[in-house]
């Protein structure tokens, strides 16, 4: 008899705490390959959609978004939703084999970031910071082009800038000037080499440089890739990256757009749509607001013919 007692008692509790919010109800989860600039704001959206969508919870990875793709072609790793630093990743890579749609969320910018042990961090400016970076004693760091966006973009602003400066061959100097151990893989390790103070300067884009708090000097927007009328300026700017596997292409300078799509083979559709719902609605786009990113609403979508239907409402065809 007291075993029927405490086993009704038991599921008693049990069918209360189910019942109850943030109870014992089971959880699926949604994978995302993430771009790393992209790792502290979804952190928080994750938490916050967590809160209010309890059928749910998301585990970030995030990485090189060139690394993150490769992730899907090369490794045939799985995720639920891909979001990139760079929309042409999708394009490139990802589609039509692995991905269709291609959502463009967030618009971002350079900056050059650094803290008060930098040298000449109170001397420089938007008009003076290449003659300063290629002195001796600064030491500066950068990500490589073949496993994050923020690589290439590197490459661009400053070949951009020299080409508004008149300082032919500012790109390759600069580039001379990070040793071998301060090329890294992806943002989240460029900022901690500047916060550790291994490195004086870095490129960065205004997001990461806000969300810890740097010194940030402004590039001119004709070096920043931040103005989508400056397009055809930014075109001029070009550098050689590896896609995937052995296939190598020439890619162009253009305005920083980020990319976010779910993988044709994603595990949890219905998470991911949902997530990415609460991503371009309001309370996304303000968590993008106050982490220095540029919203874009309605979002632009490429391919959206296939796009899930609770999205449609929220996004703007593009070409």
């Amino acid at each position: 008899m007291k075993e029927t007692v405490c086993s009704k008692g038991i599921r008693v509790l049990a069918l209360a705490a189910a019942l109850l919010p943030g109870g014992c109800r089971d959880r699926s989860e949604v994978t995302v390959f993430c771009a790393a600039s992209l790792h502290p704001v979804l952190s928080d959206t994750a938490a916050r959609f967590a809160r209010e969508q309890r059928d749910h919870t998301v585990s970030l990875q995030p990485s090189g978004s060139l690394v993150a793709a490769r992730k899907l072609v090369e490794l045939g790793m799985r995720a639920d939703l891909v979001a990139v630093a760079d929309a042409d990743i999708i394009d490139r890579i990802l589609a039509p084999g692995h991905a269709t749609w291609n959502l463009l969320p967030v618009a971002n910018e350079m900056v050059i970031a650094h803290r008060d042990h930098s040298p000449f961090t109170d001397r420089i400016s938007t008009e003076n910071w290449h003659e300063l970076l290629l002195r001796e004693e600064v030491r500066l760091g950068c990500t490589d082009p073949d496993t994050a966006p923020l690589g290439y973009r590197t490459l661009f602003a400053w070949q951009l800038f020299g080409q508004l400066a008149n300082a032919p061959g500012l790109a390759d100097r600069l580039r001379a000037r990070c040793a071998r151990e301060h090329v890294v893989p992806d943002e989240n390790e460029l900022g901690k080499l500047l916060q550790a103070q291994a490195i004086d300067y870095a490129f960065l884009y205004r997001s990461t440089a806000d969300s810890h708090h740097l010194k940030v000097t402004a590039l001119p927007p004709e070096a920043n890739l931040s103005r989508p009328e400056l397009f055809d300026r930014y075109q001029a700017a070009s550098v050689e990256i590896r896609l995937s596997g052995n296939e190598k292409a020439t890619v162009r300078g253009k305005p920083i757009v980020y990319g976010l799509t779910i993988p044709n083979n994603a595990r949890n559709r219905r998470g991911a749509v949902a997530f990415t719902a609460f991503l371009l609605g309001k309370q996304g786009r303000r968590a993008f607001e106050r982490a220095g990113f540029r919203p874009l609403a309605p979002a632009p979508c490429r391919r959206c013919d296939r796009l899930p239907q609770p999205l449609r409402p929220l996004v703007a065809k593009s070409p």
